[in-house]
């Protein structure tokens, strides 16, 4: 049979085939499929015509296959599952039950209640979906969500680095002080920041945030304090650790206190009483189903939390 005859089977042809077969009669066949027996005569004839060799033997009492007709039936059976197969994939597909997540974190967020809540209620509505994550700062999920490089991520400073892209919010944070608690000794928190004048700060490198730079010099300026720096950390647990090291004074979320090793103790000061935003940030222009269930599964997570 060349291309041109195999052109003109058709995907009801393939049906009524298995529904004579698996009848084993016309007339059982035309009810099983709803269909006037003369017609499905017609289109069984056609079959075979196009395929060039009987598949049917037909009796008064019923139709057998010939040797054509079984292989014929095995071929075409797989063909239906696997379209219907298709079809069911494709309808996840678009339902955002298939395919993959590519999530960018920022590190010190990813061991938070909140994150990791979303991430199980994701999973759980949408087991089949590939979950990739990976640790990034808010200037590369920034660029890499931009750049269809990742579908969303969880950062802070979306305003400052990415003004185009969506956000839903997962929380508000604040900027504690970080500082050495040598177990033991008698801990003695400082009530503002000019009680640590001088004194060596471990500091967030700017060029790998300028906007979480900004807004840290911002609130020390309100304050009047100008922090010594002595040391500079490329993200927040490289900057916890440094303080846990006994290299001075960090500046590092409220929200890592979970985090936090017992030899750094956080001290909350009224001078660093500014917020910022933590958000899932996407990109709001694409129509993308997963990032919808992911979007679905934050807001589920966080009424379970009872956050607005």
């Amino acid at each position: 049979m060349d291309s041109h005859s195999l052109r003109r089977v058709e995907l009801r042809h393939l049906r009524y085939f298995v529904a004579v077969a698996e009848a084993g009669s016309m007339m059982a066949g035309a009810r099983a499929i709803g269909i006037a027996q003369p017609a499905l005569s017609r289109q069984i004839r056609e079959l075979e015509e196009v395929l060039g060799t009987p598949l049917l033997v037909r009796r008064s009492t019923g139709i057998s296959l010939t040797a054509a007709g079984a292989s014929f039936l095995r071929d075409a059976t797989r063909l239906l599952t696997e379209l219907e197969s298709s079809r069911e994939r494709a309808l996840r597909s678009a339902a955002g039950q298939l395919g993959e997540l590519r999530l960018g974190v920022l590190p010190n967020y990813f061991p938070l209640p909140v994150v990791s809540s979303v991430l199980k209620t994701f999973r759980k509505t949408c087991p089949d979906v590939m979950l990739s994550v990976t640790p990034m700062l808010s200037a590369g999920q920034a660029a890499a969500i931009t750049r269809g490089e990742l579908d969303g991520g969880i950062m802070a400073w979306r305003q400052d680095e990415a003004p185009h892209l969506s956000g839903v919010r997962l929380l508000r944070d604040r900027f504690v002080l970080a500082m050495l608690a040598t177990p033991g000794q008698r801990f003695r928190a400082p009530r503002r920041l000019a009680e640590l004048a001088g004194a060596p700060f471990i500091w967030f490198d700017p060029q790998r945030s300028a906007a979480h730079h900004r807004f840290l010099r911002e609130q020390c300026q309100r304050a009047g304090f100008t922090p010594h720096i002595g040391q500079v950390g490329s993200d927040i647990p490289t900057l916890i650790g440094l303080v846990a090291a006994g290299m001075g004074y960090a500046f590092v979320p409220e929200s890592t206190a979970p985090t936090c090793p017992r030899t750094v103790r956080l001290v909350a000061l009224d001078e660093l009483a500014g917020r910022f935003d933590v958000e899932f940030v996407y990109d709001g222009q694409k129509d993308s189903p997963v990032v919808q269930q992911f979007l679905t599964a934050l807001r589920t997570t966080a009424q379970g939390l009872g956050q607005k």
